[in-house]
């Protein structure tokens, strides 16, 4: 019976400590993702690879607002659209009755933009993220940190909880 109960407290042990290094790889994924966001304010100059999503004679497409002329038309309704090969596509979401969010993935790089439609058709850039290699190598050590303070955190949290469980004066017996 001992064998059995100390079975099962090591595998939830593991399973609980296999959960946390998770958690805190996904934590990571998302501080290095937004940590690197850009928000712009009326008058901040714009990332080069900030894209609109566009249609001209060639198609739907997204391309660089440093590109956009005038002449072609931004999209206003949410498109989704990813080859069946996987080298990459693009999603429109409305966020707001004027405020779109432009996924677009390349082969290299995943980039977020959020921007603003005038009714005088001019885009307002809002925010900007991108996740790329760089980013990716980034979330292991960013990873580690989070397990490594969340495991310290814990130990301490015990041991404070261990000691208060304790009476005064038992400790000498």
């Amino acid at each position: 019976m001992r064998f059995f109960t100390h079975f099962i407290l090591t595998l939830s042990s593991w399973a609980a400590h296999c959960a946390f290094f998770v958690c805190c790889f996904i934590a990571a994924r998302y501080a290095v993702e937004f940590g690197f966001m850009e928000r712009y304010a009326q008058g901040d100059t714009v990332a080069p690879t900030f894209y609109v999503l566009i249609q001209d004679e060639h198609g739907i497409r997204p391309t660089r607002l440093a590109n956009w002329q005038n002449t072609q038309t931004l999209v206003r309704q949410e498109r989704r659209f990813f080859r069946e090969d996987g080298e990459g596509g693009y999603r429109l979401r409305q966020i707001a009755p004027d405020t779109y969010e432009l996924f677009t993935d390349f082969d290299t790089v995943m980039i977020t933009q959020t921007y603003r439609l005038t009714p005088d058709n001019r885009v307002i850039p809002l925010s900007w993220r991108g996740f790329n290699a760089i980013s990716f190598i980034l979330i292991l050590p960013v990873g580690l940190v989070f397990f490594t303070l969340g495991r310290w955190l814990a130990r301490r949290m015990v041991r404070r909880w261990k000691r208060r469980a304790v009476p005064h004066g038992a400790e000498a017996a």
